[in-house]
């Protein structure tokens, strides 16, 4: 009986190793299916929901323009839109792996407190961009000066606004910035001022010039005629009277009918003998006996 014993004691020490073997195995087919599953289900969901998302963005972006809302508007909170419906779907994919989709979401809102803190500015951009589309100061395709910069309005983001300037050259502006200095808005009434800043010599009748510089603007197709023309003496310069000639084109018309407007000017006075004169200088020369002699210079 009691060698009878040690054989089972014998055997429960060798085939118990076995059991607990066959049970870990068990347990990690088993689980490993559940976890492979999950990931599959998770990656799929991931992939799916993502495609989902783009779709809509594109389909809100395209009711959007069917309504005619400001492009402005539009580059502003599409991006927005992109990244909610992304934030969403990777919720829906942390919730579908089993784990606490509230406290992602709370380790998330916690992660963004501690970048808006060292993102401040970022942040004071972010909401000058929000006032700027509210409040309109200037919109997409806006012709603005600010801060010595100048051009047409590109684009408003998150963050900044892109203007392309005449030359060309993309200069990117902080929302803050903007948003916080003077802005000149040039597009904003339909009309625009155009000034052309001239002289003409003393001896010239200004009447004369008057008239010629007048007709140079009622000819003019691109200006205005419902709104003033003007043709007036601005000042008294040293070689020079300085002459005002103002009148009223489109927007959109300026610089066209501002190489048009000072070409013909030109053309116009030589027409009718009247000078445009320039800056000199008249040097005297004294001799010995303090006469003065005009100094003529032959070469």
């Amino acid at each position: 009986m009691q060698e009878q014993d040690q054989v089972d004691s014998l055997q429960d020490v060798i085939t118990t190793p076995f059991k607990d073997l066959e049970y870990l195995t068990n347990i990690l087919v088993t689980k490993g299916s559940e976890i492979g599953w999950s990931l599959v289900s998770a990656l799929l969901t991931l992939t799916i929901g993502l495609w989902l998302a783009g779709k809509l963005k594109k389909l809100i972006e395209k009711r959007m323009i069917a309504r005619n809302v400001d492009l402005s508007i539009r580059t502003f909170l599409i991006p927005i839109i992109n990244i909610i419906l992304k934030m969403m779907v990777i919720v829906f994919v942390v919730s579908r792996l089993g784990l606490d989709a509230s406290g992602f979401i709370a380790a998330l809102g916690g992660a963004g407190l501690a970048i808006g803190l060292a993102l401040q500015g970022s942040l004071s951009n972010f909401a000058a961009g929000i006032l700027i589309i509210l409040f309109k100061p200037f919109k997409v395709g806006d012709y603005i000066v600010s801060q010595g910069n100048e051009g047409s309005v590109e684009s408003i983001s998150i963050l900044n606004t892109v203007i392309v300037t005449a030359k060309g050259q993309v200069v990117t502006l902080p929302n803050a910035n903007l948003f916080n200095n003077p802005i000149i808005n040039y597009s904003i009434k339909e009309y625009r001022r155009l000034d052309i800043n001239m002289g003409i010599s003393y001896d010239d009748d200004f009447e004369n010039a008057q008239k010629v510089l007048l007709e140079v603007l009622e000819k003019n197709e691109l200006v205005d005629d419902t709104q003033p023309k003007t043709v007036e003496i601005l000042e008294f310069a040293a070689s020079s009277v300085n002459l005002a000639v103002r009148c009223y084109v489109k927007n959109s018309d300026y610089w066209t009918a501002y190489w048009q407007l000072y070409r013909a000017v030109k053309k116009a006075l030589d027409e009718n003998n009247i000078s445009m004169p320039y800056p000199h200088t008249e040097m005297i020369i004294k001799n010995e006996n303090s006469t003065t002699i005009p100094f003529d210079n032959k070469d």
